[in-house]
């Protein structure tokens, strides 16, 4: 049995992009696979012989835990021996990268799935947060990244040299399940949501799936839509409020009064809503790749799209979509008008999305290939 540990700050990043290529690794391959992130009971169920979670308290933003849980990281590695230790999300990299090492564990796979100081403008916080990478890089025996403008964007900062990271395929932590994003159901679920939320079928609905907050550019994209003037448009936005003083309290206000602005809470049935929706919109200030952008593409959405490292990565600007400037609402406000003012070419864009999907980001294809390039580290 080849033994690896993946660990992250949270729940939510395993069962968002883990748990299925953990599955695949126990299957497919002869592999036991080991969580550890802060204290989460649910994750308790995903458990089998092959796969088991040890919950280690940790937190997300700053915090003065770390050594304690360093210590706690290290004993574990120590005691189970894990063949590779793979690590992502901030804190949990800090932490892992730096107990591994300690552990004496050969194998200490950073992935790199975004890095947080790259949406600073500057000055001491950006400085930190760079040190910070640094130190995760530095104790790393590998690297991959999840986008190659990510990698390049890395050693161009100097975060690490070239020939120590790599990107497997075309990037991407986890790809698409294209079963999961039957285009077969694309018809009927478009339908369903537009009846429920009294949409008509003409209507142009722009599209958002993430965390309600600043550096997800929600505040650009509440302001570039308070100014489109047609009434058949629509915005739906799908998340949780996060960070909230971070957004502009008139936007904010404003949008959850609009009529053409729907909110929708989390859920489960995303693949479904991207169906309503017929363009999708991420206009983040920082992003390691961008999955939603995909699975977005994977229902025929085209999409506006930050020209941030990493994010940029997902589309080809003016096949699957359009690159506006980071931060620049004159930019969206250009987008949004040219897929009102375009429907003939905003769906062929979406069919390109699609077919651009299927040929880089299968999530089969890319489980392969990264279980292939764990079997290698071993």
């Amino acid at each position: 049995m080849k033994k690896i540990c993946f660990v992250t700050t949270v729940s939510i990043t395993i069962k968002s992009f883990l748990i299925d290529f953990s599955k695949y690794l126990t299957e497919k391959g002869d592999y036991d696979v080991t969580f550890i992130c802060d204290t989460d009971e649910t994750l308790f169920r995903y458990c089998t012989d092959k796969i088991h979670y040890i919950p280690v308290p940790m937190t997300r933003g700053v915090s003065f835990d770390g050594l304690k849980v360093i210590a706690q990281l290290k004993k574990i590695f120590k005691e189970q021996n894990f063949d590779i230790i793979q690590y992502s999300t901030p804190n949990a990299s800090l932490y892992a990268s730096i107990a591994a090492k300690q552990a004496g564990c050969k194998n200490r796979l950073y992935c790199q799935w975004g890095i947080r100081y790259m949406g600073f403008d500057g000055g001491i916080k950006r400085a930190l947060f760079k040190f910070l990478e640094k130190q995760v890089c530095d104790h790393s025996s590998i690297i991959e990244c999840e986008s190659n403008s990510l990698y390049d964007f890395s050693v161009e900062e100097g975060l690490y040299p070239r020939e120590k990271a790599s990107v497997v395929l075309h990037g991407s932590a986890c790809g698409v399940n294209l079963q999961r994003y039957d285009l077969s159901q694309r018809e009927a679920w478009r339908k369903e949501l537009r009846e429920a939320y009294n949409i008509s079928d003409d209507a142009c609905v722009f599209g958002y799936v993430g965390r309600i907050t600043q550096d997800k550019g929600i505040n650009e994209l509440l302001s570039a839509f308070r100014q489109i003037t047609d009434p058949n448009t629509y915005l739906m936005l799908i998340g949780t409020l996060d960070n909230e003083g971070t957004l502009d309290a008139d936007l904010l206000a404003w949008a959850q009064e609009a009529p053409n602005v729907i909110f929708v809470d989390w859920t489960d049935k995303v693949q479904q809503y991207y169906c309503a929706m017929d363009v999708f919109a991420s206009l983040s200030y920082r992003e390691g790749f961008g999955l939603v952008i995909i699975e977005a593409a994977a229902m025929q959405l085209p999409a506006i799209v930050t020209n941030v490292p990493g994010q940029k990565d997902t589309i080809t600007d003016g096949q699957e979509g359009v690159l506006v400037t980071v931060k620049d609402v004159n930019d969206v406000v250009k987008a949004m008008k040219f897929y009102i003012d375009n429907p003939e070419k905003r769906a062929q864009m979406g069919i390109t999305a699609r077919r651009s999907v299927e040929e880089k980001f299968d999530q089969t294809t890319l489980f392969e290939a990264l279980m292939k390039n764990r079997d290698e580290l071993i």
